[in-house]
């Protein structure tokens, strides 16, 4: 076999052109495969950086649609009893309320959203501080007005620096609040479809007790104890809802994580027709090997005669020409692999995605292209096998 692999390496060389034209289907259909998966994983990669590191395992509700003016499920305390009681994988549950509102500070004034947490808030969604503290215990539950700053909102209202331990006034409508400022969130990424660093933070218990006196949230986030099980926790939380009012529809959920599988179930689909579409490349280059092949045998007609004159059996005919069309399609197959990452390489780096390499694709790449030279070598090399030996010489 080492033999017949040098021999063909010979041929290739002394038929350059033939050989090149050979290699184009392989080469295109193999490049063709690897950059639609290597492309197809920068961009998936690319969304859950957008999406951030941090709130996959958490999902939001909110109320949902109902016939009723009231929502039919209160965002209250039993609400936060019944589901931690009723849905299993649950280790935490936040309230939120949000308002927009105006900060002030002399000539400084500042339109953003205004987001009243509880205890934990942060440290589940993986907020961090740039400078100062977060709220302690009793600031929570007392309602104290203290106020943290997102990266921007601190910025904007304190160009100079040192926002801690200054004051800001806050505009509702008609009436007005004072908040000192004790901390400034660290820049960070966006955390599913928000940004902490246009937002400001006070204690729940302020917007309960001053801003709406009202203990009912307007969306709970609820976290599980991993992001694997996020989508049964919703699917859990729609069904017990919905057998609690008789409405499908009373609650609005969703979570990052469930809408990152629907994209990688997209993703995974449109790949595969891609990829289906790259490997009619593959088939086409292995047709044109086949032609190529068939002509060879026809060449190299006295060859084969002498060799079989010379006691060469029709399997080791057979292996010759078989090992001939799979070196050309494993070159084919090495040199469209390194094609296609080096043509991946700069697709996602000027889109600025990641590049990531899945060494399994361009393993089965190379095996595929073994494949395809020995299924479309193996009828010139059965052809070539059952030449006879005096016909061979007389018609060369």
């Amino acid at each position: 076999m080492f033999e017949d692999f040098t021999n063909a390496l010979r041929n290739f060389i002394s038929n350059k052109t033939r050989t090149l034209l050979s290699l184009l289907g392989i080469i295109i259909g193999v490049a063709s495969v690897i950059m639609v998966t290597t492309i197809g994983l920068g961009a998936t990669e690319d969304v859950k950086r957008a999406f951030g590191s941090s709130g996959l395992d958490i999902v939001e509700v909110m109320p949902g649609w109902s016939l009723r003016r009231t929502s039919e499920i209160e965002f209250n305390e039993n609400f936060r009893n019944e589901l931690q009681s009723s849905i299993k994988g649950i280790k935490n549950i936040f309230y939120i309320n949000e308002t927009g509102g105006h900060l002030r500070r002399g000539d400084l004034d500042l339109g953003l959203s205004i987001k009243a947490v509880e205890p934990g808030y942060f440290d589940m969604m993986s907020i961090k501080l740039d400078y100062g503290r977060f709220f302690t215990n009793s600031e929570q539950v007392q309602g104290i007005q203290k106020i943290i700053l997102g990266t921007d909102a601190a910025r904007y209202l304190f160009p100079e620096g040192k926002a801690v331990g200054k004051t800001l006034t806050l505009q509702l409508d008609e009436y007005q609040l004072g908040f000192e400022v004790i901390g400034v969130l660290e820049l960070s990424e966006s955390i599913g479809f928000e940004s902490p660093d246009q937002n400001a933070f006070i204690p729940r218990a302020v917007y309960s007790g001053k801003i709406t006196p009202n203990p009912r949230a307007s969306r709970v986030l609820i976290q599980a104890y991993n992001q694997n099980i996020t989508p049964r926790i919703q699917r859990d939380i729609e069904q017990w809802a919905a057998e609690k009012t008789g409405n499908p529809q009373a609650l609005y959920i969703f979570s990052m994580q469930s809408i990152l599988d629907q994209y990688n179930q997209i993703t995974g689909s449109l790949n595969l027709l891609l990829t289906g579409i790259a490997g009619i490349s593959l088939l086409v280059g292995g047709i044109g090997i086949m032609n190529i092949m068939i002509v060879t045998v026809t060449e190299r007609k006295k060859e084969i005669g002498i060799r079989k004159a010379l006691g060469a059996s029709p399997g080791a005919i057979r292996m010759q020409f078989l090992v001939e069309s799979s070196t050309i399609t494993l070159l084919g197959g090495i040199a469209g692999i390194l094609l296609g990452l080096f043509l991946s390489f700069i697709v996602v780096k000027t889109l600025n995605w990641p590049f990531i390499i899945r060494w399994i694709n361009c393993f089965a790449a190379f095996i595929f292209s073994a494949v395809v030279g020995i299924f479309f070598g193996l009828h010139p090399a059965m052809r070539a096998a059952r030449l006879d030996p005096v016909e061979a010489l007389g018609g060369e």
